[in-house]
């Protein structure tokens, strides 16, 4: 459940009917604009359907089922919150905008690298860019969308890929048996014993991560690890 002090109303009307709900104004709004991993556990404060909440005055079963076709609260709360509105404050919205902008820089420095060099694209080059562009969040979209036009608008002041790095890594004999607290954590393609004992495998990895692999590996076997990489679409 969600503490009542930090959620707000999420209200939808139908006709002359009004139903109301207390909830978490960052899930509820996550949730309307479609992510999938919402905890519904966190999202509501009270299982209440109120036609005034304000006052108390709880939504009568019968109008429950009149207008949703069931009593049954997560599944009434979850279309109040999709087909109504949820009545977050500017200090929240901005909050929100805040998280998110974090949220696509960090990906972005994470997931894109500059083709030229081959190098990770520092975080503080892209926040200097959103300023040149003038790039404002919107929260309407959904941040898969918004990572994609932010992208194509980067593109036209600094050079950007996506494309993904393939490492290739031959682990000596006497390391490989710890290798796998490193090489799993990662999007493994391919994997072989050599004749030698060795343990060679292929990773796929966002080349914003590329350092930090070949630090884990250095220090799994002590610098002893042959690393080379090449870039995949």
């Amino acid at each position: 459940m969600s503490k009542i002090d930090d959620s707000v109303l999420a209200r939808y009307k139908v006709n002359d009917n009004s139903f109301e709900i207390y909830v978490d104004p960052f899930l509820a709004w996550d949730f309307k604009h479609g992510k999938e991993d919402v905890n519904l556990d966190d999202l509501f404060s009270y299982e209440i359907v109120y036609t005034d909440a304000k006052k108390g005055n709880e939504a009568p079963k019968e109008s429950l089922i009149e207008v949703f076709g069931t009593d049954n609260f997560q599944e009434i709360a979850k279309e109040i919150i999709l087909k109504g509105d949820v009545q977050i404050t500017t200090v929240q919205k901005q909050q929100m905008i805040d998280n998110r902008e974090k949220e696509i820089i960090n990906y972005i420095s994470t997931n894109a690298h500059d083709p030229k060099t081959k190098t990770p694209i520092p975080s503080q080059r892209i926040i200097n860019s959103f300023k040149e562009l003038k790039i404002k969040i919107n929260l309407a979209k959904t941040k898969e969308k918004e990572i994609e036009e932010i992208i194509t608008k980067l593109q036209r002041i600094i050079p950007i890929s996506l494309e993904k790095v393939v490492l290739l890594v031959e682990i000596p004999a006497t390391y490989a048996g710890k290798a796998s607290s490193v090489i799993y954590k990662y999007d493994l393609i391919d994997q072989k014993w050599l004749p030698n004992g060795s343990l060679f495998v292929k990773i796929k990895i966002p080349s914003g991560l590329k350092s930090q692999l070949i630090s884990d590996i250095n220090n799994l076997t002590h610098g002893n690890a042959k690393i080379t990489s090449e870039l995949e679409n």
